[in-house]
């Protein structure tokens, strides 16, 4: 490890944050356990990690219970032409019903996300090469775009190989 590796890792350290180094299974099995207890927690994991996890996780049955879908060619242009989010890569989202009547699939999760993190941290999320996001029982729910209400369902969603989400419900 280099010192320029070292230097980021004392980086996140010093905003509070954790870096854990371990082999594929023991990652896997921390990422599972934070899963299967409730636990809410963002990893940042190889891509060949998150694909062991989403193979466990994102079952047939899985599928189909939470909608998940790909996103349509429609979706991906207006993402592009309305946020300006060039490359979402191979996504499927499921897409939730507000009581407003408006519907919460990717589009209004990257505009949600544009709000709240800013345009220059989605494009750097999306732009990560060596490193898979991937947020677990996530604490955040989906904002309706529409009438701002908090959607108490969870969205879920897979953006290639670089931001996805699991729930433990």
């Amino acid at each position: 490890m280099d010192s320029a590796s070292l230097n980021a890792i004392d980086a996140v350290v010093g905003n509070d944050h954790a870096v854990i180094s371990a082999d594929d299974g023991n990652v896997v099995a921390t990422v599972q356990e934070a899963l299967c207890n409730g636990r809410s927690a963002t990893f940042y994991i190889s891509s060949i990690q998150a694909a062991a996890v989403k193979s466990w996780y994102w079952t047939p049955r899985r599928i189909k219970e939470r909608g998940m879908e790909p996103v349509s060619r429609e979706e991906r242009y207006r993402i592009e032409s309305d946020l300006g989010i060039r490359d979402i890569g191979t996504s499927y989202s499921n897409r939730i019903r507000c009581e407003c009547g408006s519907v919460y699939g990717a589009f209004e999760f990257i505009q949600q996300g544009i709000r709240e993190h800013g345009k220059d941290a989605v494009d750097a999320a999306l732009d990560l090469t060596n490193a898979y996001i991937l947020r677990v029982n996530p604490a955040t729910d989906p904002v309706c775009a529409s009438c701002q209400e908090r959607i108490l369902v969870g969205h879920e969603y897979d953006m290639a190989a670089r931001y996805g989400c699991c729930r433990s419900e």
